[in-house]
């Protein structure tokens, strides 16, 4: 599912796509992945997208929290967590450095 997830952002030029093993350092989830969008329509677009990606794939029982105009998305899988950020929102929070301990299994 981590790369289907991948394909749906890319799908809509999201930047700088990271997927991260966490699960040697957390029971919180098994699986992060980062990525960014410049604008908030194309925030929506990467929600939107990754959403049909999930529903297609008979995926339910997932939550999205926050909203495009925030410039931070989060959806919670249980074993994969995503969060979808503006630049902006990306640069300051360093979700990067504060996981860092997990392995990267993709960059884009």
């Amino acid at each position: 599912m981590v790369a289907k997830i991948i394909k749906a952002a890319e799908e809509k030029q999201a930047l700088n796509i990271k997927a991260l093993d966490i699960s040697k350092n957390t029971d919180l989830a098994d699986y992060l992945i980062i990525c960014s969008g410049e604008s908030t329509p194309q925030l929506r677009a990467i929600e939107n997208e990754i959403d049909k990606t999930l529903r297609s794939n008979k995926i339910r029982g997932f939550r999205w929290q926050g909203v495009p105009d925030s410039g931070w998305l989060v959806l919670d899988l249980g074993s994969i967590i995503v969060h979808i950020m503006g630049e902006a929102e990306r640069d300051y929070y360093n979700l990067e450095e504060l996981w860092g301990q997990g392995a990267v299994v993709y960059h884009y």
